[in-house]
């Protein structure tokens, strides 16, 4: 069939989508050039400013090196490493230690928080803890986890669990009770069971609020993971910009600083390309 022959309200239907689709193409093409001119305009900046000759040179290596000492600092770290330790093993045991937090907060702490909302006897009984513990600082704790669970990966791994567990569950449960009554009375109306109703109608609606709690929690765990590595470790990216700064290795911190914001941009990155996947209706309603 050939396109004159086609329905003519199906011939307008289709030009229509074909425009969207075009507009979608054209927004994507536009964000990440605008997201590319942002990053060009920082890295300017920071080049103009270290070239200004408003310090001496000495000066400048301590407090702001250039773009290009920290490249030259990268290249080094990466040829020879760093206390006696590879940068690509500093960079893997880090997201290890933070990979194993978020993911069992995933986990766990997304199900525990749809079981609060979808239950008020749920909710009861572990809401006061959960909202207990959430103030305390999590570093304050890694002493007492120390003490327990001794200096292995094991504390470190729980104090980044303290800090996501309760963001993502308590985004969870909130997610879920903004759920519309409405469309659970329609869906209660035509006889779908309670687990249909969550699966069909609560978890679908729930995932926009899931999804913010966690890519919340991508920076949170990116800054909790240099607390983890303050402490009785001698390996990671934190812990190596940490060292360095004793030094007053202003270049190897500047590196070890910029690894872990390209592995939180990373992550929060990934986080939306798997939302835009799974949650493709959201703001379409």
């Amino acid at each position: 069939m050939t396109a004159r022959n086609l329905d003519p309200d199906i011939a307008v239907q289709a030009g229509e989508a074909a425009d969207d689709a075009g507009a979608g193409r054209r927004a994507a093409r536009r964000s990440r050039t605008l997201s590319l001119a942002s990053f060009a305009v920082m890295l300017l900046a920071w080049t103009a400013l270290t070239g200004s000759g408003l310090w001496p040179p000495v000066v400048e290596s301590i407090f702001l090196p250039s773009p290009l000492a920290v490249w030259q600092a990268f290249v080094k770290l990466w040829n020879i490493g760093y206390q006696g330790r590879s940068l690509a093993h500093h960079i893997l045991i880090s997201l290890m230690r933070f990979g194993i937090a978020f993911v069992f907060c995933i986990v766990v702490g997304v199900p525990v928080g749809l079981m609060m909302g979808m239950s008020a006897s749920v909710r009861a009984l572990l809401d006061p803890p959960i909202e207990t513990t959430r103030p305390i600082p999590k570093l304050a704790l890694l002493p007492l986890f120390i003490i327990w669970f001794g200096i292995g990966e094991l504390a470190k791994t729980i104090v980044i669990i303290t800090a996501l567990f309760p963001l993502m569950s308590i985004s969870a449960m909130q997610a879920v009770r903004s759920v519309s009554l409405r469309k659970i009375q329609a869906a209660e109306s035509l006889g779908a069971s309670r687990w249909t109703i969550f699966r069909r109608v609560v978890l679908p609606a729930s995932l926009p609020g899931i999804f913010t709690g966690i890519r919340v929690s991508v920076g949170i765990g990116v800054t909790m993971l240099v607390g983890a590595e303050m402490v009785a470790t001698s390996d990671g990216i934190a812990w190596m910009a940490l060292s360095a700064a004793d030094f007053i290795q202003t270049d190897i911190v500047l590196v070890g600083v910029l690894i872990m914001a390209a592995m939180g941009y990373s992550l929060d990155r990934i986080c939306r390309v798997i939302e835009a996947r799974l949650v493709h209706w959201s703001g379409k309603d």
